[in-house]
């Protein structure tokens, strides 16, 4: 019996749970008045929404970041939108214009400066662009 080679990187289901338990998170913060940290780590499940993308658009099993594909290892929302095959349709949505100001050093900001509307509302655009870039809903 020959071996299964095991494809380096993140399976699309591994991505798809992540996303997931990412958004959950987000919704319990934001019923916790975590607004902050809620707002991150919606952020989180956009940027792996749009890493299922690419993964997608490239017919890989797994989203890949080793050696020469290190660039992909990336933050930058723009950068992997325009790797998906979807941003022209993904930036004419407004939930576009919500979470394309997410960066990851929001970790680093004044939590007290996040509000629920912000929350709510970056929630709201996460459920409508994971639904665009991945076809699922959360």
């Amino acid at each position: 019996m020959g071996k299964t080679e095991v494809e380096p990187g993140m399976p699309l289901n591994e991505i798809v749970k992540n996303l997931r338990q990412k958004y959950d998170d987000a919704l319990l913060l934001t019923q916790h008045q975590r607004y902050a940290n809620a707002i991150y780590l919606s952020g989180y499940c956009v940027e792996l929404a749009l890493k299922y993308a690419v993964t997608k658009q490239l017919n890989w099993r797994t989203f890949r970041t080793a050696g020469d594909l290190k660039v992909l290892k990336t933050h930058n929302f723009l950068f992997l939108l325009q790797l998906t095959g979807k941003e022209k349709a993904i930036k004419e949505l407004a939930a576009w214009n919500v979470v394309s100001k997410w960066h990851e050093t929001k970790r680093y900001e004044d939590p007290r400066s996040a509000k629920e509307t912000d929350a709510t509302s970056m929630l709201s655009a996460t459920q409508t662009l994971v639904k665009a870039l991945c076809e699922i809903s959360l």
